[in-house]
């Protein structure tokens, strides 16, 4: 067979030359321009792929002239050129590459492109639908036919004609396949990475959520027992007679107490915010059942007598059963004042035993409570609040006249077993 090797040089010169200017650009184009240099480098390999495995006057000494091997190159570079949009209009691009094989198998009969077709039924099964890929597959193993023919007109034995003829299209209809196989694989990974960051995505959205309505129960909590109080305390001091500065000054301490102490929660409430921005907060401790005592001299000085008792050994709770445990109380007291009014006796109870029962109990003997002081929602955010922490919520009116609000907060590590609570409303 005569050497070829002095044939090779005309399509390597043509050929890598794109690919050896784009290696060679510089790096200062940034990310789309290191994109657009693979691109070209990937292409002028397939290119130069395709004319050295599908081009016999590349490869055979065949007696084709000059011309006719300048004629295949110029081919294979339109047809692989056209790959550039594969990604933009996969399917037309496929039409494309699939008529200028034909057309290219018609006019130079020594040059069988395939590369590129393969390529394009890859992209085509990775951007469309399963119908979409089928159709392209069938009109690549159609193409098929062509590449047979040849075979067959090439074969020097007769009786060899039809398994040549067969084997050719199997082959070609098995690179097709696979191809499509491994377009399709791409795709569904592509899919399921979708579907994977769309729940992430609303994942996030829901721990969002989430934390803004735990912050707006906070909000509620603090503003609401804070305002109530210094509500009251300036209705108080409004009647009281006017030679008697020693009560309004007490009065206007009072609300100045309660003013801080509401500044000093919004503060603890805005260095979470500001931790979960990423920048160093001072925390302020959350309030705790420690943190009681003060809660209620603070409601005592607005007028309801409250008295405290303990009953059973104090077991470990989380800092999230603490914050509600004292969160319940608040709410109870502060609902007591704005409902029933100053006068109320409210006793509250903490119960330890398998649970941390923390119970509220009003008389409801006084009726001069300001309910336009009452948004409506307090009750409805605490046992979403308690049923947050893995705990129930009940409320409702005592048989002997009153009100009372009960929770049952699990210790640590001991779930709590009973029925979820449902919502209410304020009373």
């Amino acid at each position: 067979m005569p050497d070829v090797r002095h044939r090779l040089p005309s399509a390597h010169q043509h050929v890598t030359h794109l690919a050896t200017t784009a290696a060679k650009a510089p790096a200062a184009g940034g990310p789309t321009g290191r994109r657009l240099a693979r691109e070209a480098v990937f292409l002028a390999l397939l290119c130069l792929f395709d004319l050295v495995t599908a081009s016999t006057a590349i490869i055979h000494d065949t007696g084709t002239g000059p011309l006719r091997r300048e004629a295949q190159i110029a081919a294979a570079v339109l047809g692989v050129g056209l790959l550039a949009w594969r990604w933009r209009a996969p399917v037309l691009v496929f039409a494309l590459v699939w008529a200028h094989a034909g057309v290219v198998w018609f006019v130079l009969h020594e040059y069988r492109p395939t590369a590129a077709l393969v390529v394009a039924l890859y992209v085509v099964a990775v951007t469309c639908r399963p119908a979409v890929t089928a159709a392209a597959l069938g009109a690549a193993v159609t193409r098929s036919v062509l590449s047979a023919v040849d075979s067959v007109r090439v074969e020097p034995y007769p009786e060899a004609r039809v398994g040549e003829f067969l084997v050719t299209i199997l082959m070609f209809a098995v690179v097709y396949t696979a191809a499509c196989s491994v377009g399709t694989l791409v795709r569904r990974h592509r899919r399921r990475v979708r579907a994977l960051q769309e729940e992430r995505r609303r994942a996030r959205q829901d721990a969002v959520a989430a934390e803004r309505r735990r912050l707006a129960a906070e909000l509620h909590d603090v503003v609401s027992h804070a305002v109530t109080l210094m509500v009251l305390q300036a209705a108080g001091a409004a009647r009281l007679p006017d030679d008697d500065i020693d009560g309004v000054r007490q009065a206007l301490l009072h609300i100045q107490t309660a003013g801080q102490q509401a500044m000093a929660e919004l503060r603890r409430l805005l260095d979470v915010l500001q931790a979960s921005g990423g920048t160093t907060p001072s925390m302020t401790p959350a309030p705790r059942l420690t943190s009681l005592e003060s809660l209620i001299d603070t409601v005592r000085q607005a007028g309801l007598h409250v008295d405290l008792d303990t009953t059973g050994d104090a077991g470990p709770v989380d800092p999230s059963v603490e914050l509600t445990a004292f969160r319940v109380t608040q709410e109870a007291l502060t609902n007591a004042l704005k409902h029933v009014g100053p006068g109320t006796r409210a006793r509250v109870s903490l119960v330890w035993g398998d649970t941390l029962t923390v119970r509220v109990d009003n008389d409801g003997a006084a009726a001069t409570g300001l309910s336009g002081l009452s948004a409506g929602h307090g009750l409805a955010s605490l046992a979403e609040r308690v049923r947050t922490v893995g705990g129930t919520l009940t409320t409702g009116y005592l048989p002997g006249g009153g009100f009372r609000v009960s929770a049952a907060l699990p210790l640590a590590g001991r779930p709590l077993r009973v029925p979820a609570a449902s919502l209410v409303t304020d009373p």
